[in-house]
């Protein structure tokens, strides 16, 4: 069984995810963190989705995410803007559930350095985590709280182009804010306000999700069973319970168009 697999039975369950570095018998163990930290979690996982590759120095593509993470936090022009080593540290806080510890300032000088060979690592309990351990726990945490990572197989130019088409595309649609889908997760559902703050984040925004595409379903059923809406293509209808896993080129479907249906436009 794969890692992936084996970290999508504790998805599944809500259950916290066991790591240990190769070699050492000290085990991690992190959570799925709470709904009621998702503001801060979006603030704190720019220190994960960063896309160093993107960069036109070469220096810079060399070097791991962890030897990256620790360059921008260090750099005097970037570190108001960047401090990437103080989102890890929170995020990791969360995760582990080891708040108090990590709120100490003090251990945190210590728990983030480098190596005799100057190479980055950092310390949890009594085991020092390199640069392939970051690899490792940024997949966990991304997976437990659906952070989504940038898609290294577009350019960067290429996903601000789609993020701009999505910004024009929904600009007369202002996003609900995470307080009016708390509610209407609430209303939709008949759960109450307090169930959803206890919720963890991963499960909320498959609940909203799965929530939109159930009554989107309803509308389009109902139009095409009652005979006065006839879709050209009935195929879009697609269950209420089929897989809502975008991958590859369906991710940028709603911006995007085929050459095809360009070919058909401009005929």
């Amino acid at each position: 069984m794969s890692q992936n697999e084996t970290n999508g039975y504790y998805l599944t369950y809500d259950l916290p995810i066991p790591y240990s570095k190769q070699g050492s018998e000290e085990k991690l163990v992190f959570y799925p963190i709470s709904l009621r930290e998702y503001l801060f979690v979006n603030v704190y996982s720019d220190c994960l989705t960063f896309d160093k590759n993107s960069s036109r120095n070469r220096d810079i593509i060399l070097m791991t995410d962890l030897e990256y993470l620790y360059y921008v936090s260090q750099d005097k022009q970037l570190s108001v803007e960047k401090p990437y080593v103080f989102y890890l540290d929170r995020l990791l806080a969360l995760s582990l559930k080891e708040d108090k510890s990590f709120l100490n300032m003090e251990k945190s000088s210590t728990r983030y350095g480098y190596n005799k060979n100057k190479k980055p690592r950092i310390k949890l309990g009594n085991t020092f985590y390199d640069s392939i351990d970051f690899e490792n726990i940024r997949t966990i945490i991304c997976q437990q709280n659906k952070i989504e990572l940038p898609d290294t197989n577009l350019s960067k130019e290429v996903r601000d182009s789609i993020d701009e088409a999505r910004f024009y595309k929904n600009k007369e649609n202002k996003p609900a804010t995470l307080e009016e889908l708390i509610v209407s997760l609430s209303v939709a559902t008949g759960w109450k306000i307090e169930e959803i703050y206890d919720m963890n984040i991963r499960k909320f925004l498959l609940a909203i999700n799965r929530m939109d595409n159930l009554i989107h379903y309803k509308i389009y059923l109902g139009a095409s069973m009652s005979g006065m809406v006839k879709f050209k293509d009935n195929s879009f209808i697609k269950h209420w319970l089929s897989s809502l896993e975008l991958t590859g080129s369906q991710k940028y479907k709603d911006v995007t168009m085929s050459m095809e249906a360009l070919h058909e436009k401009i005929g």
